[in-house]
């Protein structure tokens, strides 16, 4: 006796269902469980905030003020350091330059205008801190 195959329209229907499924099933709970997670902080965050606006506005302009003096200072210490002179060796870049040397590529390029960073050569002389 012969067994009867299923039509394979409903075999692929059923596969295809099944991956569905899994997949909805897989991606709404870690996003279900993210939203009750957080729900959890938002509410505390937003409780807490509403209470102590008047500190937060105050912390706040002591914080600028803060960060004015500090990069007033940095300035100051930054104009007093040496500069030196660095010639480049064959390979380098001018990021490669800046992150050995402690700058970040918009001070290099700040302490050489006339130079393309992108574009050095072998024996070019650039100034670093």
């Amino acid at each position: 006796m012969k067994t009867k195959k299923p039509p394979r329209i409903k075999y692929w229907l059923i596969i295809l269902i099944g991956y569905v499924a899994i997949f909805l099933i897989g991606f709404f709970i870690p996003v279900a469980y993210n939203t009750l997670t957080h729900r959890d902080n938002q509410v505390a965050t937003t409780t807490s905030s509403s209470s102590s606006s008047q500190e937060s506005k105050q912390k706040s302009e002591s914080v600028t003020t803060k960060k004015a003096t500090t990069s007033a200072k940095t300035a100051k210490s930054h104009s007093k350091k040496a500069t030196s002179k660095v010639q480049v060796e064959a390979g380098q870049t001018g990021y490669a330059l800046a992150t050995k040397y402690g700058l970040s590529v918009d001070e290099l390029q700040e302490l050489n205008p006339n130079v393309d960073l992108n574009n050095l050569s072998e024996g070019e002389t650039l100034k670093i801190k």
